[in-house]
């Protein structure tokens, strides 16, 4: 069984009364990592430059290319430890405002469905 730190809404390290830090398994620990996942840039952390989205290669771009930018998130959620499938991909992009909005419904986990969104 995997373990992580749980991180509060902010994406700081979340903190019991006491001051303690709070460990996470299960599908919440599953959708967590998901999570940080979709919200790392490609080589964001020094540790692997290799880690992360390629929002800016390949989803921030001029032309946007909807079904590139589905494989691309798929593929990434899919390395996600715990991760069996991800069916279903939305994407919603709001020129405008610069900011998009990745949602997967129904990610098949050894530990149950999970639904995330993120916003980016």
């Amino acid at each position: 069984m995997s373990v992580d730190l749980k991180l509060d809404r902010n994406h700081d390290l979340a903190l019991s009364k006491g001051n303690d830090v709070v460990l996470i398994d299960g599908l919440q620990r599953v959708r967590q990592q998901i999570k940080v996942t979709l919200l790392t840039f490609l080589g964001e952390w020094f540790l692997d430059n290799t880690w992360g989205v390629p929002y800016l290669e390949k989803i921030m771009v001029k032309s946007p290319n909807r079904a590139e930018i589905e494989n691309v998130v798929r593929a990434k959620v899919r390395d996600v430890p715990g991760v069996m499938a991800v069916p279903n991909v939305q994407v919603e992009i709001d020129a405008q405002a610069r900011q998009g909005r990745i949602t997967l419904d129904d990610i098949q986990t050894n530990e149950g469905p999970v639904t995330v969104s993120v916003t980016r």
